[in-house]
């Protein structure tokens, strides 16, 4: 739960940082006419540095990670701002729907049709953000993601528990599937000592806010109180049932920052949830062994001319 506010900030990086739209598609060649934009696949890089739209995590940042996360997670306990994060949220994942979601699907659409000339040449060029030249299917990708998100941030308003609405929950679902892809296509571990880091500061960090703030805090656990938006309602059940409007039955409903599904067929009805930060931070160390595994893989050809890797040292000298 609290894992996911440590990058809430992502929402702005989604749409002006080096992962956004625009700075991750490819640019127009040189040869293509002003108005127009073509989309090629990236072309690989020469230099050994990583590419300008990724972010190698350091120690530094897993610890910073601690840092920001204990830093909102007691700003929302004590300023109790839980309708902010909704539109942050709502804001990050739109820019995360239109370049994850949107301009594939659109892309695909366009490229088999007349109108592909039309929708690739540019519309607006701006110098906001760095955005530069536009063209029509990013506008068409990012009105639609946007729109996707204040429907269902208006939702999120104007439901008493707008969990159980089927519409709000999909949305939902894909909002943040689509954050954890961006995510994850941006923030890359270069090493296996920073996931340890990483991995064992956020151990410590449930702990903590788990189970060692309520002992701080009055019996209040900040992590809970947070994620259910101020802490489960104080009436009983059965009570809110009757009474729903009830001001000790308000309350308990979760932060968006998670995947959520009801479940079917039960009389006490809730949900199946998972944090997205669960989601995220196992995916960095997935992300990179598999990297680390097909720079193997690449090693070994370069080496012996074939993809299987060897075992040998390579100070080992070959034999005769």
């Amino acid at each position: 739960w609290g894992r996911s506010l440590s990058w809430m900030e992502g929402g702005a990086w989604a749409f002006c940082g080096p992962g956004s739209l625009v700075h991750s598609l490819p640019s127009s060649p040189s040869s293509a006419p002003t108005n127009e934009r073509t989309y090629t696949a990236h072309q690989p890089s020469t230099s050994n540095s990583p590419p300008p739209d990724s972010l190698e995590l350091t120690p530094l940042h897993a610890l910073g990670f601690i840092v920001m996360a204990s830093s909102a997670l007691l700003v929302l306990f004590f300023l109790k701002i839980y309708s902010f994060v909704k539109i942050m949220y709502a804001f990050g994942c739109s820019g995360a729907l239109t370049q994850v979601f949107f301009f594939p699907i659109y892309t695909k659409l366009f490229t088999s049709t007349k109108y592909k000339r039309y929708m690739s040449q540019v519309c607006i060029n701006t110098p906001l953000c760095e955005i530069g030249a536009v063209s029509r299917i990013e506008v068409l990708s990012a009105m639609s993601g946007y729109a996707l998100g204040l429907a269902w941030l208006i939702l999120a308003f104007t439901l008493r528990h707008p969990e159980n609405n089927v519409f709000f929950w999909v949305v939902q679902d894909i909002m943040g599937a689509c954050m954890c892809i961006l995510f994850l296509s941006i923030i890359k571990l270069n090493s296996i000592r920073v996931a340890s880091i990483l991995l064992i500061v956020a151990f410590l960090y449930d702990i903590f806010f788990v189970f060692v703030t309520p002992l701080i805090f009055k019996g209040q656990s900040v992590m809970i109180t947070v994620a259910t938006s101020g802490g489960p309602p104080k009436a009983d059940p059965s009570w809110c049932e009757k009474y729903p409007t009830d001001a000790d039955c308000q309350g308990g409903d979760p932060l968006p920052m998670l995947l959520t599904v009801p479940r079917i067929a039960d009389y006490q009805q809730g949900a199946s949830l998972l944090g997205l930060g669960d989601i995220v931070l196992p995916g960095l160390l997935l992300s990179f062994a598999a990297r680390f595994d097909e720079a193997k893989k690449l090693v070994g050809f370069m080496r012996t001319g074939s993809a299987t890797p060897t075992n040998r040292s390579p100070h080992t000298c070959p034999p005769d």
